[in-house]
């Protein structure tokens, strides 16, 4: 019998799902960013070094909030295969009426 958390966890679900979908395009587009502007620098060296050093702080703070978005996303993703146990649960029909793992 499916309850009121069975449908709240679904909702959830399908909105984390969504967002799963729309961060991998943003961070796929955002590494073909990165990639452009690696390549626009390779062509000289001199130019290159002397954009790292000026702009080394923003480096810094980019490397970090990449590492915060990809630790975002995979949390996100650990999110999903508990509300996908969860739900199965509900399909096995092995959750009933009250609170039994509480």
């Amino acid at each position: 019998m499916r309850d009121e958390f069975y449908y709240i966890l679904r909702k959830c679900l399908l909105t984390r799902q969504d967002w799963v979908k729309y961060q991998s395009n943003y961070l796929r587009f955002k590494s073909l960013k990165e990639e452009a502007a690696k390549r626009r620098l390779n062509n000289n060296f001199c130019l290159s070094a002397v954009h790292s050093i000026i702009h080394l702080p923003s480096i810094i703070l980019n490397l970090v909030i990449k590492i915060n978005e990809y630790s975002e996303y995979n949390r996100v993703l650990s999110e999903i295969e508990v509300l996908q146990e969860e739900l199965n649960k509900y399909k096995n029909k092995s959750i009933t009426k009250g609170v039994k793992d509480a």
